[in-house]
């Protein structure tokens, strides 16, 4: 084919033009891919402080307005940054742990992945594990925002499980429960507790040896299961052991 020079000239502007581009497109992946890497690192970074029991570590890798939210059952969303260092604190005191099942999304300002997550409040609740899906929102190397949805099937058992109580309004102390109210005609009336009362011990653990948020676990439990309170009188240092039969709490509350 004969091509006249302005031919040939505007062809190789196309090809140029063509490489150019190629070249340009293959940069940005090449950045993206870069980008997403590195968001991944900082996600993987902040769950392995989080297994390693490092909340300084943990709280150093969220910005200073995050954002929780959870979805499920339950919904809730967080925008208080004190209670969600607090909250991290706690669940690290309490032996959390995430397993990472599969990885479902991985993008430059974000990363979905599938989580198996276990604690001694888990264990106490009844179940081994809870399955959730948790994504990362990733921005200036900070995490902006963390979004969990529950596994419903894990909720509606735990839900089962601490189902039962006695039938108190309570102030947790770090060393003991202390009574404010009871709820008429639960266990804890039927077995004479009252206002002022102090319960010290929960099925042969003392209150003093528990971890924060394990307290009302313990004094939960399945309906129609039983507890066994070491309490003490406000007018006395002497304790006395009462046994109590769970009762459905949404029952109680109802009357």
């Amino acid at each position: 084919m004969n091509m006249n020079k302005y031919t040939r000239v505007a062809l190789l502007f196309i090809a140029l033009s063509t490489l150019c581009f190629t070249f340009a497109g293959c940069s940005a992946k090449q950045d993206n891919s870069a980008q997403a890497s590195e968001t991944k690192k900082i996600v993987e970074s902040f769950i392995q402080s989080y297994n390693n029991g490092d909340a300084d570590a943990c709280i150093e890798l969220l910005s200073s307005d995050i954002v929780v939210e959870q979805k499920g059952s339950q919904n809730f969303i967080s925008q208080d940054v004190r209670s969600v260092h607090e909250s991290i604190k706690n669940n690290i005191a309490l032996k959390h742990n995430w397993k990472i099942i599969e990885y479902l999304k991985n993008t430059k300002s974000s990363v979905t992945m599938r989580i198996e997550e276990s604690g001694e409040d888990i264990k106490l609740a009844g179940v081994d594990s809870v399955s959730s899906e948790v994504a990362f929102e990733v921005k200036d190397g900070k995490i902006v925002k963390i979004i969990t949805v529950v596994d419903n099937n894990t909720v509606e058992q735990i839900a089962n499980n601490t189902a039962g109580g006695i039938g108190v309004n309570i102030d947790i102390k770090p060393d003991r429960i202390t009574i404010i109210s009871v709820i008429a005609n639960s266990p804890a009336e039927k077995a004479g507790l009252k206002q002022g009362y102090e319960i010290m011990a929960i099925d042969g653990k003392r209150c003093s040896d528990m971890k924060q948020g394990e307290q009302l676990i313990r004094i939960r439990g399945p309906v129609d299961s039983k507890v066994l309170l070491k309490v003490r009188r406000p007018d006395t240092e002497e304790t006395y052991d009462v046994e109590l039969i769970r009762a459905d709490i949404s029952k109680l509350s109802s009357k």
